[in-house]
């Protein structure tokens, strides 16, 4: 543990979680004040699906082109300079015109872009193979940290204020954040980077390092169904809640941020369980199954059904469906060859974080068409025992 505790560890993955988070509170801001942003931009409510799919859009996009600025910069500096532009892409969201709409999702996913890649450099470079899954799995609890700040801040913030002031509290948050982390930088990677800047970086070298090895294309494609599953979580899950359960926005807010939440813990301890009790494809695939069967049961909930059998679905829902991703990532990042760690990681963010660009649009499309965001839920549930079971029956 004592490991765990050095400042060429420890500093540099608590600077990326603090990143992490805010970028994941910035991309889940729409979905949690659905009602007032719909009503200023003039758009369906269902059009958060179509801001989520830009963000990623734009987030795996340059994640293809971060490999060298990670080797040159170091990721701790990389992120600090993606957070800002993040930032400015929040201040730019509360204009509320089409133009602002997109280049505000094209920004923030910016922001996002690198952050797991920037893990998985790290981690790989400075942490010792039986620490990994724990830590890839620390690293991303940010992802629930920012949607538990999105589902309980934003709704809140509300209550007293317009939500263009709460967009700009996000963007003063992400600014300072970028700021005061400028001491952690990993010196690690920058000693790195003195010996590798000079190479040659192949572009594409990420998508076909995924394309060429079996088992990583395997986990990359069963990912891309479970994460679509997310994707359903994280753009629709509190507009359901409101529109077709019938909960006041604030409780609807406080199921999402609880499932975000709780999947903190479920990352630390699949994390700790993960090839020490059970091999990590196993627990990937009960992740996917245990999805399934809670959206099931989302699906057929009735309007005004018992909030407290809500929250624990909500719990439920968010151990398994938000609580993997961790593990996904560290279990490719094992499975790369050596040194390419973080091109693995980018690849595989691609193909399987590709499900956040295409599904919500799908989804929204078919909201508009269908009216019921039941039916839709049933369609995902599908999906989610699908990826269970794909992830299940891959051999490595």
């Amino acid at each position: 543990m004592r490991e765990l505790l050095k400042r060429d560890v420890a500093a540099p993955v608590v600077s990326l979680i603090f990143f992490q988070s805010l970028t994941i509170m910035a991309m889940n801001a729409f979905g949690n004040a659905p009602d007032e942003v719909s009503n200023s931009y003039g758009i369906p409510e269902s059009f958060t699906g179509i801001f989520t799919a830009i963000c990623y859009l734009s987030a795996l996009t340059f994640g293809l082109f971060i490999s060298a600025p990670l080797e040159r910069f170091g990721a701790v500096r990389c992120c600090q300079v993606t957070l800002l532009v993040g930032a400015l892409g929040m201040a730019l969201f509360t204009l509320a015109t089409p133009w602002s709409f997109v280049i505000s999702a094209v920004m923030v996913g910016f922001a996002h872009g690198p952050m797991n890649p920037a893990g998985s450099f790290l981690i790989m470079r400075q942490a010792k193979p039986r620490w990994r899954p724990l830590l890839f799995s620390l690293k991303q609890t940010s992802i629930p940290i920012g949607g538990t700040l999105a589902g309980f801040l934003v709704p809140t913030l509300l209550i007293f204020t317009s939500w263009q002031t709460a967009m700009l509290i996000i963007a003063a948050a992400m600014t300072l954040t970028a700021f005061i982390t400028r001491p952690f930088r990993d010196r690690i990677a920058r000693r790195h980077n003195n010996n590798s800047a000079g190479q040659k970086k192949n572009t594409w070298e990420p998508i076909q390092l995924v394309f060429q090895k079996g088992p990583i294309r395997e986990l990359s494609l069963a990912a891309f169904i479970l994460i679509g599953c997310q994707a359903c979580v994280v753009s629709f899950l509190v507009i359901y809640l409101v529109k077709e359960i019938k909960l006041e926005l604030q409780w609807a807010g406080l199921i999402f941020g609880l499932a975000h939440g709780t999947s903190i813990i479920a990352r630390i301890y699949l994390g700790i369980l993960a090839d020490r009790v059970i091999k990590t494809k196993t627990i990937l695939g009960l992740c996917g199954v245990i999805t399934g069967i809670c959206f099931f049961l989302l699906a057929a909930f009735p309007a005004g059904g018992s909030f407290w059998l809500l929250c624990f679905l909500g719990i439920i829902l968010g151990n398994a469906n938000l609580g993997w991703v961790g593990l996904f990532f560290g279990e490719v990042s094992k499975l790369a060859p050596d040194g390419k760690a973080a091109q693995v990681t980018a690849g595989s963010q691609i193909y399987a974080f590709g499900s956040f660009v295409l599904i919500p649009p799908i989804f929204t499309l078919f909201i508009e068409h269908a009216n019921s965001y039941a039916t839709g839920f049933f369609i995902v549930g599908i999906a989610g025992l699908v990826a269970g079971i794909r992830f299940l029956s891959i051999k490595y």
